[in-house]
Formats: C-alpha cells, sequence, structure tokens
C-alpha cells in the first residue's frame, strides 16, 4: 500500500515502509517465525523483588487488575466478582494505606472505573471513571472531580495525561466509527474536545452495526512520556508527537503473516488463528518493546491450560489453547527475539536465574523502568511449590502466605 497525502502518511491504520526510515524501526516478525530461545532475566533486569499485599478482613482483592508503581507505593486496581472496580494504595511493602476515591453517587464517588494513568511529574492520578473524570495526588487525596468529559454521543475507552492540562481518550460509539480518538483541554467547566482523529480503515465506513462498540480494538500506551497507538490487524504503532500529529513510530513485518485485507475488512475472528499474526499485548522501556503475539496455528509450543472467566456473576473455568509467543524489540539494534517457554507448556516469558524463582513476563512497565507482574496467593504457592532451590526470601515469604491471602507482587528492575 502506497500512500498518497501527508495526512494519510500520519492518520491512516495500515502503512507500508518509508525510504529515510531507519531499519530499527522496523520489527522483522516474518524472519523471526520459526526461531526462538530461552532468555536469562539477569541479561535484561538488575533486581528482583516480591511484595505480598496486606490481607485484612476489609481489604480483600477479588480479581488484581493492575499494579502501577509511583514513587514509593503502587496504585493496585481491583475488579471483585460482580462488583465495579476500585483501585487502592499499598506502600513499598505492601501495607495497605488508602482507598482511591469511592463507589457511590455523592461528591468525590463514581459507579464505575474505565482506565486510569498516572503523571510522574506532577505526581497524579487520573481515573477515568462514570459519570466524570477524577484526579488525585500520589498520597490519594481528591484533587479535581469536576472533569466532565465533552464526548458528542462517544465514549472515552481509555484515557491518558497528554501533556499540560491536555487529556488523550481512545474512542468508542454504537452508531459510528468516524473517530478513533479525542484530544481534550482541560477548562474549569471540564474537558473539551479541542481535535479529533478521523478513521481512515474501510471496514470502519461500511457494514457498521449498531450493535458494534466502534473502535475499542483501538488501544494506547505509553512509552517513556509519549503516548503510543496501535491496533491489532494493523501493521503500524504510532505516536502521538509534541504537536499532537500521529507520526509512525515503529512498522511490523509480517511478510506472508499478514492478515489479507478481505479478513481485515471483515474482522472475522474466527479467521484469526488460521491467517496471521499480530500483537495480544505491547508494552515498552526505555530500550525495549515487549510483545506477546498471537500465532495461530504458527505457534511453536501450543498447549491447552484452563482459564476463569466471569459470565453471568459467576466464575467459570473453561479449557482454552495456548498460542501466544512472548518477545522482545532492541529499539536501538532492531533485533526481535522471540522466547521459547523456559518451562515448556507451562510458563511464558524468561527463565528467572537471578534468584531461581518464577519465570517472569511483565504486566506493567513504568517510566523508570520498573517492570512488575503478580499472582493470586495460590498460583504464587503453587509455583513456589516447583523450585528445585528456592530462596529464603521466597521461603519467607510462602511460609507466612495462606492460598486465599491478597495477591503477591513480582517487581524486577530492568538494567
Amino acid at each position: 500500500m502506497k500512500y498518497i497525502t501527508i495526512t494519510i502518511i500520519l492518520l491512516f491504520t495500515s502503512c507500508s515502509f518509508h525510504e529515510d526510515r531507519t531499519e530499527e524501526k522496523i520489527i522483522p516478525i516474518s524472519k523471526a517465525v520459526g526461531s526462538g530461545e530461552i532468555l536469562n532475566l539477569s541479561d535484561y533486569a538488575k533486581s528482583v523483588k516480591y511484595i505480598p499485599l496486606e490481607t485484612t478482613d476489609s481489604i480483600l482483592i477479588g480479581k488484581l487488575t493492575n499494579a502501577i508503581p509511583i514513587g514509593n507505593k503502587y496504585l493496585i486496581g481491583d475488579a471483585p466478582l460482580g462488583q465495579t472496580s476500585k483501585y487502592y494504595l499499598f506502600d513499598e511493602e505492601g501495607n495497605y494505606v488508602i482507598p482511591i476515591g469511592s463507589i457511590g453517587h455523592g461528591p468525590g464517588q463514581y459507579s464505575s472505573i474505565r482506565s486510569v494513568d498516572t503523571d510522574n511529574k506532577n505526581k497524579t492520578i487520573l481515573l477515568e471513571a462514570i459519570p466524570k473524570c477524577f484526579e488525585y495526588n500520589w498520597d490519594g487525596v481528591l484533587i479535581d472531580e469536576k472533569i466532565k468529559m465533552d464526548s458528542a454521543g462517544y465514549y472515552p475507552f481509555k484515557t491518558m495525561y497528554a501533556g499540560k492540562n491536555l487529556y488523550l481518550s481512545t474512542i468508542s460509539s454504537p452508531e459510528t466509527r468516524e473517530y478513533k480518538a479525542f484530544l481534550y483541554e482541560k477548562e474549569e467547566t471540564g474537558l473539551k474536545i479541542i481535535r479529533t482523529y478521523l478513521n481512515y480503515f474501510q471496514r470502519e465506513k461500511t457494514g457498521i452495526s449498531k450493535g458494534s462498540w466502534g473502535t475499542t480494538d483501538g488501544k494506547i500506551f505509553k512509552g517513556k512520556d509519549q503516548i503510543r497507538y496501535w491496533r491489532a490487524w494493523d501493521d503500524t504503532i504510532f505516536t502521538f508527537n509534541a504537536k499532537q500529529d500521529l507520526e509512525v513510530a515503529y512498522v511490523f513485518d509480517y511478510g506472508k503473516y499478514k492478515a489479507p485485507t478481505e479478513w481485515m475488512f471483515s474482522y472475522r475472528t474466527d479467521q484469526a488463528m488460521v491467517y496471521h499474526i499480530f500483537p495480544e499485548i505491547i508494552m515498552e522501556s526505555k530500550n525495549y518493546l515487549f510483545f506477546k503475539f498471537s500465532f495461530g496455528n504458527n505457534a511453536p509450543e501450543k498447549f491447552e491450560y484452563e482459564q476463569r472467566s466471569l459470565n453471568q456473576r459467576s466464575w467459570q473455568t473453561r479449557k482454552r489453547m495456548n498460542v501466544s509467543v512472548c518477545s522482545i524489540f532492541d529499539k536501538n539494534t532492531g533485533k526481535l527475539i522471540l522466547l521459547n517457554q523456559p518451562v515448556k507448556h507451562k510458563y511464558l516469558g524468561f527463565r528467572n536465574d537471578l534468584d531461581g524463582g518464577p519465570c517472569f513476563w511483565p504486566k506493567y512497565i513504568s517510566a523508570e523502568d520498573e517492570m512488575v507482574t503478580w499472582w493470586t496467593a495460590d498460583e504464587f504457592l503453587d509455583i513456589y511449590g516447583q523450585l528445585s532451590n528456592p530462596s529464603a526470601e521466597l521461603k519467607s515469604i510462602a511460609e507466612k502466605l495462606n492460598s486465599d491471602d491478597n495477591p503477591v507482587l513480582m517487581v524486577v528492575k530492568l538494567k
């Protein structure tokens, strides 16, 4: 596909290569398929620690959804069974500190939370909630509860800080897929739309069902202080630059594994396994991009596992096939490495040779290059029971942990 205008270069959700683009911008998936190696955590990280979150009768985490380092605390997201999500602060030792807001309909309360973001420079927390956004400082004190969003009939899906008094949201709508994102500016009365970002992908212009939720498949994440934008079936990761324009950051070279046009037009999820490779999750540190790809039928180490999911307010367990492959991309050299499973047909990510503990793959990466993952207490105890030579720290945690306690964080600092 060739670009015709600068506008399409910046905003089209599928692109071709520029002649002046350095090789480091190209993520060579097609060349990497068929390769793979087990990577040691010590080659990328310098330290690891474990933080059991305090368990009390009043603080029981139903399902940990987020763990974000902020200063000497952790912002913990919880989505209990059949309830709306909540956020709490825990200190660096895992002690409970304070809730972030509360559920209700009074001042400073919300009915549900769509997304959360943090601002390291100003040390604030942004809850994009219903009926409005709320802003707190890193001590959990409410700063602003009057941030109502002018959404023009659209629904913000995820909102992030985009600069001084600027906020960026991916957008969904049951009626149209005209826009992919809105840029808001903070005023006294709330957040006002100052810029819209159009969709240009053909399937978003035709055959739209009113039951379709628009561009909720568009995702944003932070790469240091930059916001990236991507969607699973595209071959491009975009950056919102200093002028808040979308520009190409990285391009996936899928080769023969790229989804065909007819699949993209229809977005037939039943064909995903057959046709192509695409990213499920993307995270970024200073020097690396971390991917979890769906390889479908191309997955080299498939295995069956059980997944718990919420269905009509009850947890159900069903068997799933793992076709995910973790990979790490060096932004400086352009090298992409596919990771073989450190424990075949069981765990993904890095082999933990730092302390002989659990295998590791991040679920969150901070601007300070802290990587975080977590397990429920019973998962942690199960992993511990399989370790051949657990460290004194792991032994101490396991001896004090009950299977119904709050989760355990694993925090890894990159080199």
